[in-house]
């Protein structure tokens, strides 16, 4: 795709500059939309979804650091690249906010239409990388979900027959016999577990599409207890937490905590009840989570590794595939958060997680915790 392909959004209630900007780059060969409010702004970006937007700071209806706001905490159009231009707001406490606010660049008039047509070039050229390394990952994310869904259907063959046979030879199976066929089993239990593991993923890399709705997040625990209550049960593990807010987000926010508890409980320290306390506090642009776990900890120079796929500390010494925390990481990143872990060896671990205040609710009443 050629630059020129990219259109761009030009927003400015000054007629003046508003023509003679949309001027400059048509003549660069781009094609330019136009909008001189914020209102306007935010409905042309969702509707017709252009890749940069060159943003007035000063509108009639909000100002350009409201609308750059309201852009990061929408999901559809998070992306967008937003070069504020502004003759008027030049000092550099406006600048500052500007880019604290989400902004990508701050310009101040007179801008030379060179400069202009370079600047918004080179925006265009890094958004062309950022589409080609989309376009692989999702190449990826089809691949791996086309693979696990060949794969499963003869591994459930494989699943089916096996019990049929086990069944049918009954009490004939017996000594090295009846241990080859528990292997098959087991065998074919890990591997199941490991392709919903990886659709999972595929699913968090490549969507099918956004279901944000309001979700009561203590509520959403209570869920997640009553998966895990087997492990929680075996392991004698502790579950507190303090109140929890009610949040949007899509349903993928339970798998999240699912894995962050399931982790806490399965590293626990040996010969020590593992206690996981959930909590959710706000801060300025967001909602931080955080589950804290009494286990065996994390070395600090593996707090960014433990988030790649398949990337696994103890090898098979715990169960597992390495695909929990990407996983989690993939959901967190397509609500517009991140996450993180503070840790140390032996001391236990805390990992946080963001999800985006303007798209949340106020928080519960304090209740007791669980």
């Amino acid at each position: 795709m050629n630059l020129s392909d990219y259109s761009i959004l030009n927003v400015d209630d000054y007629r003046p500059s508003l023509y003679a900007r949309s001027k400059v780059l048509r003549q660069a060969g781009f094609e330019v939309l136009e909008a001189t409010n914020g209102a306007g702004a935010l409905q042309m970006l969702s509707d017709l979804r252009p890749p940069l937007v060159l943003l007035d700071v000063n509108l009639p209806d909000m100002s350009g650091f409201e609308v750059c706001k309201r852009i990061r905490a929408t999901p559809n159009i998070a992306g967008t690249t937003v070069v504020h231009i502004s003759a008027s707001s030049s000092q550099s406490r406006h600048q500052v906010y500007g880019l604290d606010s989400g902004a990508d660049s701050y310009m101040v008039e007179p801008v030379e239409p060179e400069v202009l047509v370079a600047t918004v070039k080179a925006f265009l050229r890094a958004r062309q990388a950022e589409d080609a390394l989309r376009r692989s990952n999702e190449d990826l994310g089809r691949f791996s979900y086309t693979v696990a869904h060949e794969l499963s259907e003869p591994l459930r063959t494989i699943t089916v027959h096996a019990q049929l046979l086990e069944r049918k030879l009954g009490g004939q199976l017996s000594g090295e016999t009846a241990d080859s066929f528990q292997f098959v089993m087991q065998s074919a239990h890990r591997m199941r577990s490991f392709i919903d593991d990886l659709l999972r993923y595929s699913h968090a890399t490549h969507p099918s599409g956004s279901n944000v709705a309001e979700i009561d997040t203590e509520a959403l625990l209570v869920q997640v207890l009553f998966n895990l209550d087997a492990v929680i049960q075996s392991k004698g593990a502790r579950i507190t937490h303090d109140p929890l807010p009610t949040i949007f987000a899509d349903a993928r926010i339970e798998q999240v905590l699912q894995n962050l508890i399931t982790n806490a409980i399965k590293y626990s320290q040996p010969g020590i009840t593992p206690e996981v306390h959930i909590s959710a506090r706000e801060q300025p642009g967001s909602w931080l989570f955080s589950v804290r776990d009494n286990g065996i900890g994390i070395d600090p120079q593996y707090k960014d590794g433990i988030f790649q796929i398949f990337r696994r500390l103890h090898g098979r010494d715990v169960a597992g595939h390495g695909i929990g925390l990407a996983l989690a990481q993939k959901i967190v990143e397509g609500h517009g958060g991140k996450i993180w872990v503070e840790s140390e060896p032996g001391a236990g671990s805390t990992f946080y997680f963001t999800v985006l205040t303007e798209l949340t609710s106020a928080p519960r009443s304090n209740q007791a915790s669980s």
